[in-house]
């Protein structure tokens, strides 16, 4: 998928490390070239800043997400116990999500990538192509940024 980035994503990002900053575009832009057309939503949520995708704008739709933390980013996989995970890389305890750390581009590598496409395989492509778009969304109240170093 071809889909460029948000101005919006790039000022959310802007209270992060320049090396985090850095990480997260370039791991954004890497997740893009690997999914199918789909709807990019741009989070400022209370505890992180991320990206979201799926095949529709609903939130329970989302099937990857990215989010940003002060020095790394987490794949996020919504339907993560589902996956084949044979390198035991799958983080979390719930009943649904999975993640994986990712503290440097080369972290997506070939297994997280096959992650990818399981999950959207999982999820299921629509009938019809969806054009991909991004959508911006902001929760209201305090926000918990990094703070300047």
């Amino acid at each position: 998928m071809v889909l460029p980035e948000s101005p919006e994503w790039v000022e959310f990002l802007s209270p992060y490390p320049a090396a985090t900053q850095e990480l997260a575009r370039t791991l954004r832009n890497r997740l893009v070239e690997l999914l199918p057309p789909c709807i990019e939503t741009v989070w400022d949520a209370t505890n992180a800043v991320g990206v979201a995708y799926g095949f529709t704008e609903k939130n329970r739709d989302h099937f990857i997400h990215l989010p940003v933390y002060t020095r790394y980013v987490n794949l996020g996989f919504s339907q993560g116990v589902q996956l084949e995970d044979l390198e035991g890389r799958l983080k979390g305890a719930g009943a649904r999500i999975r993640h994986i750390r990712l503290e440097r581009v080369e972290d997506l590598d070939a297994h997280a990538a096959a992650l990818v496409r399981q999950a959207v395989a999982l999820a299921g492509p629509p009938a019809e192509p969806v054009p991909p778009r991004s959508i911006v969304r902001v929760m209201e109240g305090p926000k918990r940024r990094p703070r300047p170093s």
